[in-house]
């Protein structure tokens, strides 16, 4: 493993309409991955031609790493594709998502300083529009002040999380048997809170696709989203794996459910 390289892992599901502007977004990086890893979780679409095509373009700048893993569900797709990872550092990206030139730069400050080696992952805001608008800098401010105010809760997704690889590793990482549900992204920082620190520095920002809005049927309630934050950090192992762990039992909220993709049904319709 070589000193502070970093790896993105990248899954993806017929994500042919906006893989490659993922993809582009490696190329730009001020601080540019050593590893590439893009995870086919059973696309039936162009998706994995896209990243054949991409491997040949620029291989020669990166070590990219091509794998399929047929199990369905993203958090199968993500344990094969962390399990590959040689770095320090990584970060896992979601293919309908953009990241600026900086974002694996200001990652890497994040884990730096005095106090850098107890921090076990560095996440960012994700914003909606334009970096400049009053909603995307509200949101930060809203982040930010969060974060604060409540550190043993999970303020960003799978989207924008990235990760000190042994901490990772020390917490068991992934794991669809320790916990089969939607929001794989809140547990395993569930975990990694009893190894290191959580930071969400400033600045540090990925736009998310507008079609997350239509998340509903694949998330948790007010009720539970209220208990998570005011639960104390000692009775989290409760809520996620009693309460929790029951409330997603009954709604039938399996990690499955994230294969689901409502905006191409309604763009069909419409």
């Amino acid at each position: 493993m070589r000193e502070q390289n970093w790896a993105v892992v990248i899954p993806y599901f017929n994500e042919e309409d906006c893989l490659e502007q993922c993809m582009s977004c490696l190329l730009h990086q001020t601080k540019r991955p050593s590893q590439i890893i893009l995870v086919n979780n059973a696309s039936t679409d162009r998706s994995p031609l896209l990243t054949r095509e991409f491997k040949e373009r620029f291989g020669h700048l990166f070590e990219i790493v091509l794998i399929d893993e047929p199990k369905p569900g993203k958090i199968h797709a993500l344990v094969t594709g962390t399990a590959l990872v040689r770095t320090d550092y990584f970060a896992t990206w979601d293919a309908d998502t953009y990241y600026p030139p900086d974002y694996l730069t200001k990652a890497h400050t994040g884990y730096q300083g005095r106090k850098g080696s107890c921090v076990a992952a560095v996440m960012a805001t994700n914003i909606k529009g334009p970096l400049s608008s009053f909603k995307s800098l509200f949101r930060i401010f809203k982040i930010q002040t969060l974060a604060t105010l409540f550190s043993s809760e999970c303020h960003a997704g799978g989207y924008a999380e990235t990760f000190r690889t042994a901490l990772f590793r020390k917490v068991g990482g992934f794991d669809p048997v320790r916990w089969p549900y939607v929001l794989e992204d809140h547990e395993i920082v569930e975990c990694l809170l009893k190894v290191g620190r959580v930071r969400y520095p400033i600045g540090f920002w990925c736009l998310t696709s507008p079609r997350r809005a239509d998340r509903c049927r694949v998330t948790w309630t007010k009720t539970d989203k209220i208990l998570y934050r005011y639960t104390p950090f000692f009775m989290k192992k409760w809520f996620f794996y009693t309460y929790l762990w029951s409330r997603f039992e009954q709604k039938g909220l399996f990690f499955h459910r994230l294969r689901e993709q409502p905006w191409k049904t309604n763009k069909k319709s419409s």
